[in-house]
């Protein structure tokens, strides 16, 4: 799943670019004030090792977080 930058940071990409392929759905990238926001869906029979893969890759975000929701889970991850 290519990730087109829009003038994000490299940083972002590699972060959108990681959770689409742990993932293996399409994040979301938004711009904020000071800081880039990064949210992805996890699919709902997300194995162990991609769960690990995904805590990994949100390890590196200056802030991360889970969501659950009635359209399912959510991981979201900002940069400044």
């Amino acid at each position: 799943m290519p990730v087109r930058s829009c003038g994000f940071t490299a940083r972002s990409v590699a972060l959108a670019t990681g959770l689409a392929v742990a993932s293996g759905n399409e994040p979301r990238i938004a711009k904020r004030p000071g800081t880039i926001r990064v949210e992805v869906g996890l699919p709902g029979d997300l194995s162990d090792t991609r769960w690990r893969a995904i805590l990994a890759i949100l390890a590196d975000a200056d802030r991360y977080g889970h969501v659950h929701a009635r359209h399912g889970a959510v991981v979201w991850a900002e940069i400044d």
